[in-house]
């Protein structure tokens, strides 16, 4: 199960993973009624990057990106619902997004260069090399596809309003795909059910309408569904539109969802 069934005893643990920043904590109720702070985990990380629930199997993995340099390593605790560190997965590139597959048995992990695949009963990896990212990578499980995001920037200072390309991983034939769907910024990614996939796109320079998009990805492909659109103050008015549309990306080459 991924991280779009995530169960209530886990809300205080994803709430203090994402909201902490450095020195994180865990704060994990066992019961709907417990309190919090019954169980709490000091995290061995930096700076919390991504993160993954499986309900299924009880366990919650949790990256930190440490992406301070290009050649920085990085590492994923996995924990029980009991707040307990099962084992700490060390990688040779910094991390960024993490999904699970639908039945848990697999974790994908994107690095720099490389979505790494974890069994998940032993945490040995075999990775599947892909294209550069400087910026950090968003995952998702859906459809049984893996999608991931692909920024590019030469200097990570512009990561957030670089273009961004939307890419797809097929476990099934062990094959990368580029969908025709992309737009500026740090484009991210969340798995949910029925194959359904939501996307947004972070306020940026270079996008000054930016879209929240459902996709349904049940059928091999992406199909696009209900879409909205948020522009700032300063867009104009005929651009502030309940609907996301093909081509509304600035330049011609970017697909805006």
């Amino acid at each position: 199960m991924n991280t779009a069934h995530r169960s209530r005893r886990l809300a205080a643990t994803l709430l203090a993973a994402a909201l902490a920043g450095t020195g994180l904590t865990v704060a994990a109720a066992p019961a709907a009624h417990a309190a919090a702070s019954e169980a709490v985990a000091k995290l061995p990380i930096t700076s919390y990057s991504a993160l993954a629930v499986d309900s299924a199997h009880q366990r919650v993995y949790i990256a930190d990106s440490n992406m301070g340099s290009y050649s920085n390593p990085g590492q994923i605790a996995v924990y029980n619902f009991q707040g307990e560190r099962i084992t700490t997965i060390s990688t040779t590139q910094h991390i960024s997004g993490l999904a699970l597959n639908a039945d848990g048995s697999t974790l994908y992990v994107g690095g720099r260069e490389v979505i790494w695949r974890y069994d998940t009963s032993t945490y040995t990896s075999n990775g599947l090399y892909v294209s550069t990212d400087t910026c950090g990578r968003s995952l998702a499980f859906s459809g049984g596809q893996v999608y991931y995001t692909t920024p590019y920037s030469y200097y990570t200072s512009q990561c957030d309003t670089t273009l961004t390309y939307l890419d797809a991983y097929a476990p099934a034939t062990n094959t990368v795909a580029r969908t025709d769907w992309q737009d500026f910024g740090k484009l991210q990614l969340e798995a949910g059910p029925g194959d359904r996939m939501l996307m947004g796109q972070p306020l940026n320079s270079s996008a000054a309408n930016p879209f929240l998009t459902v996709y349904d990805a049940g059928g091999g492909s992406l199909v696009r569904g209900a879409a909205r659109r948020f522009a700032d103050a300063d867009a104009p008015a005929a651009a502030r539109s309940c609907e996301a549309r093909p081509g509304a990306s600035p330049t011609p080459t970017a697909r805006a969802p």
